[in-house]
């Protein structure tokens, strides 16, 4: 009776199950990581999104080394390129040792194997191996797969398909995983090691040494010494098994782009994003350096974007300081902080959007007590002083908190609530929860989502979501403000005039080229931010604590104004910007199509001058050489562009006509380099030191 049901598995057993092309295989085939692009197409980073197995990229036959085949086919299948997927000697000889009681184990080539890889009906049961009608029906089926598959696309299959050591699949995988090296680097003795790990991968290291030193001496003879491939074998599988994940330049940036948009998980291995690597590691840069000067006064950490005006595009996206943070693996660009005063450009929007206030409206700048269910709301000041009566324009512009309060009080909380869901803030409490304190930023928001909605006023009042991969369809835009309101907070905030009543004429707010910014503090100085936009980037600039710390004596100024201002500078080194009208803003609908086409490639935008110190940087520290005489050593001045109508000045000092780079003699002391243009305004400016 068993000898009639095998007589007739064996020649009448059919499937329903077809297998697919070697085709098909390989393109449904996914690497456990997805990789990551920037726009230029450099590779930016790796992310595991399979945590069931490691894979690596499909490897074509082309590229294994012979001994690497020979070594696989000796240990596997020495008749492959001679049967027709069933060596019959080994079947033989395997039914005749399930006779016994043995396994069958041993009696499968390679074709089998594959075989039933892709038929799930020849894949035993967990914890059982084949029972014989499933040998028999692999048989049949490896019959069926080398009809219509060359031998070297079932060799390809096999060893990109099958585990090697523990979560390692496929051939590329093993390689970059115990040797750190690709499959065409490999070695002799690593090609031995690889084989010997394919009938059992997970045997202890002691059991692999002796099949690798058996397999080399059937191949190489009695020259092998089993002493070394032993201890070979040992140290590779010893190795530190944490598997090289490179490169790993953006971990956060690309964990944000599968939480917005996670059906690219699954339908895509490959992500062409609109980073730009270039500006991000020059913004990197940037960031640590401001941010350790800055240790001396408990600020630890920070993190910066810069979003393209027109498409949305993220091109900078630095969500911490890196290996030196304490939270490398934290996102700070997602965290929901408190933002300060950043909200008050809305607050006064708004007011305008209703007609309740222009920029010369008089609003008074005096103690003034709100009645909340707590009891009595008392405002203050930054500095605690108060200035009178202000015109809303100098309110905003030098951030002043009461007008800002009084300007709330005239709107419906619950509709400014709504606002700024409509500018894409999430997750906001009632309206009641914040009161009069929600004008002086007591909501808690992202630098992600305060950065996009400050990219409404440069859009001429346009809300529209952040974009993340190149060739995106998602085009979605709605009217928030209109380009008259927008010109008018953007024309408020680039006022250097109107902020000097709170902030002075020098910082870092103020740029040669056209830009509108705002900074903010959360309460007990927790939180410092500075957001700003020109005609082409708006950037965001978050620093603090992770932990919620209070910084020591730190304002919007001079804590993330210095990166803002050095991040700008660096976009803007040959492009010029403008603040534009509200009639210039009204584009036709083919002016808005031409400048989507143009907006991917920068060298489209025009390019004017702007005037940028170059040297000294910033917080340089420099001193005098007593071994040199005197006159003979310099500090030399340069700049981005030369203007004989612009000026240097030294400490307020005139030094000299900016019509090229100046020589400067040194002397101990602490410096304020400025240059300034024929008005005598400062464009661009630079402190240093010389001990």
């Amino acid at each position: 009776m068993i000898i009639v049901s095998i007589f007739y598995l064996f020649f009448f057993t059919t499937t329903l199950f077809a297998f697919p092309t070697y085709t098909e295989v390989k393109s449904n085939y996914q690497p456990s990581d997805i990789r990551f692009y920037d726009r230029k197409g450099e590779l930016i980073q790796r992310l595991r999104i399979r945590k069931d197995y490691r894979s690596e990229d499909w490897v074509e036959y082309q590229e294994f080394p012979k001994y690497l085949v020979d070594s696989i086919l000796h240990a596997e299948d020495k008749r492959f390129f001679q049967h027709n997927g069933v060596d019959g000697n080994a079947i033989i000889a395997s039914f005749w040792t399930s006779l016994k009681g043995s396994s069958l184990r041993g009696a499968s080539t390679i074709s089998m194997q594959l075989a039933t890889i892709l038929d799930p009906e020849l894949q035993p049961s967990p914890n059982k191996r084949k029972s014989i009608f499933q040998k028999i029906k692999q048989i049949n089926r490896a019959r069926e797969l080398e009809s219509f598959w060359t031998k070297e696309e079932i060799f390809t299959a096999y060893v990109n398909l099958i585990y090697f050591r523990g979560e390692l699949k496929g051939i590329s995988a093993a390689a970059n995983g115990l040797f750190r090296k690709s499959v065409s680097a490999l070695t002799p003795n690593e090609s031995y090691l690889l084989a010997a790990l394919i009938r059992s991968p997970q045997s202890p290291i002691e059991t692999i040494a002796k099949r690798v030193c058996a397999l080399k001496w059937e191949r190489d003879g009695g020259n092998s010494d089993c002493e070394d491939v032993s201890r070979f074998v040992r140290e590779s599988l010893f190795r530190n098994t944490d598997y090289v994940q490179y490169p790993s330049f953006v971990p956060q940036f690309a964990k944000s782009i599968l939480g917005w948009m996670p059906s690219l998980e699954k339908s895509s291995d490959k992500i062409e994003t609109t980073l730009s690597f270039f500006y991000q590691k020059k913004v990197e840069e940037i960031l640590i350096r401001n941010i350790k000067t800055l240790e001396n006064r408990n600020v630890k950490d920070g993190a910066v974007i810069v979003l393209e005006n027109k498409t949305g595009n993220v091109l900078v996206y630095v969500s911490n300081i890196g290996k030196e943070s304490s939270v490398s693996h934290l996102d700070l660009i997602r965290t929901k902080r408190q933002v300060g005063s950043t909200l008050k450009p809305f607050v006064y929007a708004l007011n305008f959007q209703k007609k309740k206030l222009t920029p010369n409206s008089i609003l008074s700048d005096s103690p003034i007590g709100i009645s909340v269910y707590q009891g009595i709301y008392r405002p203050l000041n930054y500095d605690k002083s108060y200035k009178g009566n202000v015109t809303v324009r100098e309110s905003l512009a030098s951030s002043l908190n009461i007008p800002a309060i009084r300007a709330l009080s005239y709107l419906d909380v619950n509709e400014f609530v709504s606002l700024l869901e409509d500018l894409g803030i999430q997750g906001l409490q009632y309206p009641e929860y914040y009161g009069p304190s929600l004008a002086l930023g007591a909501a808690d928001i992202s630098l992600l989502e305060l950065t996009n909605a400050y990219r409404v006023f440069a859009n001429g009042g346009t809300y529209s979501p952040v974009n993340w991969v190149q060739e995106s369809n998602v085009r979605i835009a709605k009217p928030i403000f209109s380009p008259q309101v927008s010109y008018m907070i953007s024309d408020i905030l680039s006022d250097r005039e109107a902020r000097s009543l709170g902030f002075g004429w020098d910082n870092f707010l103020s740029t040669s080229y056209y830009t509108s910014v705002k900074t903010g503090t959360s309460q007990d100085m927790r939180d410092n931010w500075c957001i700003g936009y020109s005609e082409h980037y708006t950037v965001g600039v978050w620093v603090g604590n992770p932990t919620g710390a209070p910084m020591l004596d730190v304002s919007g100024i001079t804590g993330a104004a210095p990166v803002w201002r050095e991040t700008m500078d660096l976009l803007h080194e040959s492009l010029g910007s403008k603040l534009q009208s509200p009639s210039e803003a009204i584009w036709t609908e083919e002016n808005k199509s031409n400048e989507e086409k143009s907006s991917s490639n920068p060298n489209e935008i025009e390019k004017t001058k702007s005037f940028r110190i170059l040297t000294p940087v910033s917080g340089s520290i420099f001193a005098v050489d007593p071994d040199i005489p005197s006159g003979r050593q310099k500090i030399l001045f340069t700049i981005s562009s030369y203007d004989v109508s612009y000026s240097y000045y030294l400490n307020d000092m005139f030094l000299a006509n900016a019509k090229g780079p100046y020589l400067w003699e040194p002397k101990k002391g602490e410096y304020r380099l400025e240059i300034k243009d024929k008005e005598e305004r400062v464009v661009s400016l630079s402190f240093f030191e010389v001990r």
